[in-house]
């Protein structure tokens, strides 16, 4: 390559990442100040309706007793309204070669009037097959959910802030807002990765995934804010995501999108899309949902495969929406400028690692010390400093994880493993793809269960 383009990429380059790392930065800043503001502007009320917390399982015998303990003490034993539904499928002993979730469930449910079970039938299916599955028994059954009442769900892993219910409840009551989502705090199974192998990568995965969600996904839902209230909203809606843990809606909502999508990939994804489509808003909770991260790079890696379908398969989600009828054409140019956003967001997740590794490459083959510097600048602007800003964040603002994971600790594995986390980052989008071409051309496609080989302890 001539020296003049390789000097033109280089500078190019690293003026994104410089350009990119202060944008994340601003964003962190902006939604730290928001969540410092949000936390604690609630009062506990009294609400005529219920709430019913989800947690689908499946192959959870070793955490599902653990995780209703801490639902019980956290919310069931000290709210009046409170249920958590725990929904088992019936492939569990295919998938884990024995019954144990649905026994431990079984006797869970036995024991508290609070703990409820629903069985999904079906030997097929994934997690939104259960969902629904467990929603529609609480429409059609006993429990008669109503207009009043709130479907939140949640993962056997997840551990939200005990401020969670009284804000959601709160602010429900209040403003009528139908849909709420929680953000993840990814912290949760921090002392069991600080002494795995890898545990530079693992933890630098925990924080790159906590600061997606302070710098990114709340941002992006704040972005709702100046839409509230108004009408004749058209092009310029922002696209807001919806993640499958920390969801709360209610049972008219569930009904408008046709319940969970059971067809697509990720069924989070095409919901944000059909919500903000429907220009309904969502609104961000500002308490955590502690939760694990993958406890291998083999696991990371899946996981994030899996995940890269989420944005991969917009234009999908687009297609499967317009076949109810009815759309006009200026309806159906907004779903496809939302769905070109979400697009974007896996071209950005391909193109992002393989751009700093370019930038690196020729930097290195230069031997220009001015160019390395630059480079190694770059990456420690783009990759570090955000995610380590975003675990300042998390701390200051109270968030409860195991503070096994202290600054020094999260520095130093984000000095030691960030970059091979970010190259793997990448290549799961790579990963993706290539399964998503194999798709179009008659493949099928599996999502897998994330394997996690250690478990949190409470």
């Amino acid at each position: 390559m001539h020296r003049f383009a390789i000097d033109f990429l280089i500078v190019t380059l690293s003026a994104g990442f410089f350009y990119e790392s202060a944008s994340w930065g601003f964003r962190i800043i902006k939604s730290y100040q928001w969540i410092k503001h949000a936390r604690g502007g609630h009062r506990i009320i009294r609400n005529d309706g219920r709430v019913y917390l989800l947690i689908p399982v499946l192959a959870e015998a070793d955490i599902l007793e653990k995780t209703v303990a801490y639902f019980r003490k956290t919310f069931l034993d000290t709210r009046n309204g409170i249920y958590l539904v725990l929904v088992t499928a019936e492939k569990e002993e295919e998938v884990s070669g024995s019954t144990a979730t649905i026994d431990i469930a079984e006797r869970l449910a036995k024991e508290s009037k609070k703990v409820l079970h629903y069985h999904f039938p079906g030997r097929k299916g994934k997690m939104a097959h259960q969902i629904n599955y467990a929603i529609n028994g609480l429409i059609n059954g006993d429990e008669k959910l109503g207009d009043s009442d709130l479907i939140g769900i949640y993962n056997a892993d997840s551990r939200p802030e005990k401020e969670t219910l009284d804000w959601i409840v709160y602010n429900f009551s209040q403003n009528k807002y139908k849909i709420f989502q929680q953000y993840g705090c990814y912290f949760g199974n921090a002392d069991v990765l600080r002494v795995l192998p890898h545990t530079s990568v693992l933890l630098s995965a925990a924080l790159w995934q906590t600061r997606w969600a302070v710098g990114f996904e709340i941002h992006n839902a704040r972005k709702q804010f100046r839409f509230f209230g108004k009408n004749n909203i058209d092009l310029n809606y922002p696209l807001n995501y919806c993640i499958g843990h920390g969801l709360y809606f209610t049972k008219k909502i569930f009904r408008v999108v046709g319940g969970l999508d059971e067809e697509m990939h990720n069924e989070d994804a095409i919901l944000g899309l059909r919500l903000s489509n429907l220009r309904e808003p969502i609104l961000p909770v500002p308490y955590f949902d502690i939760s694990e991260s993958p406890d291998s790079v083999n696991s990371l890696y899946e996981q994030k495969a899996s995940w890269y379908f989420g944005p991969l398969q917009a234009y999908e989600y687009a297609a499967r929406i317009l076949k109810q009828n009815g759309y006009t054409v200026r309806e159906k140019n907004r779903l496809y400028v939302l769905s070109t956003k979400l697009f974007f967001h896996a071209v950005y997740w391909l193109v992002g690692p393989t751009l700093l590794s370019l930038l690196l490459v020729l930097s290195v083959s230069t031997l220009n010390l001015w160019y390395i510097g630059i480079s190694l600048l770059s990456w420690t602007t783009f990759v570090i400093a955000p995610s380590f800003l975003a675990y300042i964040v998390i701390r200051k603002i109270g968030v409860p994880f195991n503070r096994s994971l202290s600054a020094w600790r999260a520095c130093w594995a984000l000095i030691k493993g960030s970059f091979v986390c970010y190259l793997l980052h990448g290549a799961s989008a790579y990963r993706g793809l290539v399964a998503y071409v194999r798709y179009l051309f008659g493949g099928q496609l599996i999502k897998k269960k994330t394997a996690m080989a250690h478990r949190i302890d409470g």
